[in-house]
């Protein structure tokens, strides 16, 4: 919408600057940041739409916890490990010595010393980010 402008010579019409479908933001896919895998912030780069902690908030005092693991897991960063079912410790996932001098890359749980009871679990990229760093120092 806008007004129109009578100067006498030409008739013109001023738009305003603060249009609804200028301000409208979404991305279906776009970049993501290398090191957490979220997407990246700033329109100029074509980022999404940060989901704060009083968003999280407001859906939660709604009940909508399935649109918040939505919007803050499934959508976001949603990542797989290996967990050992025994000893409820996350498996290695690297190449080991078997008996017969070969090398298998797979999981296996440390603790056991065995690939069996291993199971895929989702977790957010954040969390299986910090549990490496932490399993780094060990």
């Amino acid at each position: 919408m806008g007004r129109f402008i009578d100067t006498g010579l030409t008739r013109s019409r001023e738009r305003l600057i603060h249009m609804a479908e200028d301000k409208v933001k979404f991305r279906n896919t776009g970049p993501v940041h290398p090191l957490i895998r979220q997407p990246v912030a700033d329109r100029k780069r074509f980022g999404g739409v940060r989901f704060g902690e009083m968003e999280r908030d407001c859906l939660l005092a709604h009940g909508a916890t399935a649109n918040l693991h939505e919007r803050l897991f499934t959508l976001s960063d949603s990542s797989q490990m290996h967990v050992c079912q025994t000893w409820t410790r996350v498996a290695n996932v690297i190449q080991r010595p078997v008996p017969g001098g070969k090398k298998v890359r797979g999981p296996y749980c440390p603790f056991c010393q065995s690939s069996e009871n291993i199971v895929k679990i989702n977790v957010p990229y954040g969390a299986k980010l910090l549990y490496q760093k932490l399993f780094s120092m060990e």
